[in-house]
């Protein structure tokens, strides 16, 4: 259900899990023009307030920017020092990758741009920051050029490799969630390559063995570090593939319910069955990618808008909250677990334009019907205990943790006749004794709750 919405046509990118407060950066599109032809360009930070009713959301800074951007990504490096809230990285034309401080954005300080990178030839079409080092910045353009900025010392980017021939356009860049040194690359041929940063080479390429594909996004598996999925934008062949690394000669499962090409897709981080894909036929898809269904399984899908949505986004800080941008001028945040905004809260209509018809205003005005949304057909792994403990006869506590190990750990509790003597203690009347006799022998409960079980099965 929409539960916020911004009126702007925005690239997006959310707050790292890491600040308490959400917040999400909307810089304006390049290539894209409104009614007033405007060229300028900002970047705005609002406050993601979801305790306030309506689907206003207020906006917490702004900044000019000489450059309009073709993406963005926020990264936590910095939150230690001077950066509280992270850096905003952005991708414009003329190969330039412009650094903003959060912070000085929110609190509407100088000094907020950090610095400018110009190195690629073209514009810069992709970027995503390393999630394990959240100071290294992969960026994507023109001519096959992908480079790797380590934001400590960004003068000196290195490349993962030499230029795969021939020369095309990058369009997506993925950091592996798995392992730190891998990265993956698309483009519009519908080729996806594997870059070692330790071996500075490729070490694999994929593509449609039917050459049907024209990639637009990539993206990894949370979980499985063999495992991808890339987005075709061709709206002859409007598919997502999953892809086993292990089995590269084809794709492992194909996802077909679009209509028309993919234009952005995004991994849950934390629920691998939730995949969200946003397409030419204006829908937002939600796909369990683990499903056996022929054709893939859809477990949700948002109401449809009245243009292209160009990008798709989860929450880090809160995995149930998704946002979309369109190229109908709104950015909307949703929530896949229900609520939204009531029909009474809804932004007031705009009032009908004067005529000499006097019985223009006495037309009933035409109206909307509720959008009827299917909820998630389970509930998301986030929802799963992460571990539980019970007691069992003969002084037994059986616990168990959701791993990989998929085992239950049985310990032996054995009772402690000197914990017993030291509890009771604290129940006698008489407060003074209390203090003259428990707080002296306080040192010696340390080690009986270190050693207060033994023994494992």
């Amino acid at each position: 259900m929409k539960v916020k919405e911004i009126a702007r046509t925005a690239n997006v990118a959310w707050s790292p899990a890491t600040m308490q407060d959400v917040h999400i950066a909307c810089g304006t599109v390049a290539q894209q023009l409104d009614a007033t032809f405007s060229t300028s360009a900002r970047l705005e930070v609002f406050s993601l307030d979801l305790a306030s009713s309506g689907l206003a959301v207020p906006l917490a800074g702004t900044v000019d920017s000489p450059l309009r951007f073709h993406k963005l990504a926020w990264s936590a490096h910095g939150q230690e020092g001077v950066n509280a809230c992270g850096v905003i990285a952005g991708g414009s034309d003329n190969g330039t990758i412009t650094l903003w401080a959060a912070d000085k954005i929110i609190g509407d300080t100088e000094g907020a741009q950090l610095k400018q990178m110009i190195h690629h030839t073209g514009p810069v079409r992709t970027i995503d920051f390393n999630p394990f080092q959240p100071n290294l910045l992969a960026s994507g353009g023109n001519d096959s050029e992908i480079f790797i900025w380590d934001l400590n010392n960004p003068d000196s980017p290195m490349s993962p490799g030499n230029k795969l021939h021939p020369l095309e356009d990058i369009s997506g860049v993925a950091w592996n969630r798995q392992v730190q040194h891998i990265i993956a690359s698309t483009s519009p041929s519908g080729k996806s390559v594997l870059w070692d940063l330790r071996k500075n080479e490729p070490i694999i390429q994929v593509a449609d063995p039917n050459a049907r594909v024209h990639c637009n996004a990539i993206s990894w598996h949370p979980d499985v570090a063999t495992q991808m999925v890339t987005a075709s934008g061709d709206d002859r062949s409007p598919v997502v593939q999953l892809w086993d690394l292990r089995f590269a000669t084809s794709p492992m499962r194909t996802l077909e319910r679009h209509k028309k090409g993919i234009l952005s897709l995004a991994w849950c981080p934390q629920d691998s069955d939730l995949l969200l894909t946003a397409a030419k036929d204006n829908l937002v898809l939600c796909w369990n990618p683990n499903s056996d269904i022929p054709g893939g399984e859809v477990v949700y899908e948002l109401p449809a808008t009245s243009q292209w949505i160009f990008e798709v986004h989860w929450c880090p800080r809160n995995p149930s909250m998704i946002s979309t941008a369109s190229f109908d001028g709104h950015v909307t945040m949703y929530s896949l677990l229900g609520g939204g905004v009531s029909a009474h809260e809804e932004p007031a209509e705009q009032p009908l334009q004067q005529s000499d018809d006097p019985f223009a205003n006495l037309a009933p005005k035409p109206r909307q019907q509720p959008v009827e949304t299917t909820p998630l057909k389970k509930p998301p792994k986030w929802f799963r205990r992460p571990c539980g403990a019970r007691f069992s006869f003969g002084g037994k506590l059986v616990s168990f943790r959701h791993d990989n190990s998929r085992s239950v750990r049985v310990s032996q509790v054995v009772t402690e006749e000197a914990l017993l003597e030291r509890s009771s203690s604290l129940k006698r009347p008489s407060l003074n004794k209390i203090s003259q006799t428990f707080v002296p022998r306080k040192p010696l409960v340390q080690p009986i709750l270190r050693n207060r079980t033994s023994g494992t099965f």
